[in-house]
């Protein structure tokens, strides 16, 4: 079900979307290698999506704020363009345990961006909501941080973000190599 749900994202990502006119569900993420936006129709199905490479975010910290606005400006124009409607609404990803002024520094991206900022949701716990794990662990590799949440009867009961991602991953893979 998961690799179907892959799947079906990352033809949204690239595929014109299906005529649609319900409710949606926008997701931002502002990753230390890529910026994402999703949009999902009201039963949680991918509709549109873009994605482009990104140095306005270092380990979870918004470190280039103006730079972030345009980029997520671009997204939004884009999938509004290929959607056929304004997005109006957003909900944000963060890496948990950063401090409270920088996901407000997050949303507050997401509000410039011309979106109003519904949720900020850390981003383990946004990735259960659609892997719906009882019991277990999400693991969340990005770029900057890998966040980590236990979850125990369906619950996240323990969020953490570790400073090494991906590109920390390959440096040492690299360097070993």
């Amino acid at each position: 079900q998961l690799e179907a749900l892959l799947a079906q994202t990352e033809r949204a990502m690239i595929a014109p979307p299906r005529a649609y006119h319900g409710e949606y569900r926008v997701g931002v993420d502002l990753g230390t290698a890529y910026t994402v936006l999703l949009v999902l129709d009201a039963n949680n199905q991918p509709l549109a999506g873009a994605y482009r490479f990104a140095n306005v975010v270092r380990d979870g910290l918004v470190v280039d704020f103006i730079g972030a606005i345009d980029l997520l400006r671009e997204l939004k124009r884009d999938v509004e363009a290929r959607l056929g409607f304004e997005l109006t609404h957003a909900a944000t990803g963060y890496p948990p345990g950063v401090p409270r002024v920088e996901v407000r520094a997050t949303a507050n991206v997401v509000r410039a961006a011309g979106f109003d900022c519904r949720a900020e949701v850390d981003e383990p716990t946004a990735a259960n909501t659609v892997l719906q794990i009882r019991d277990g662990a999400v693991v969340d590799v990005g770029g900057g941080t890998t966040g980590i949440a236990i979850v125990r009867d369906g619950r996240v009961v323990y969020t953490a973000d570790e400073a090494t991602g991906g590109t920390h991953f390959t440096l040492v893979i690299a360097g070993a190599l």
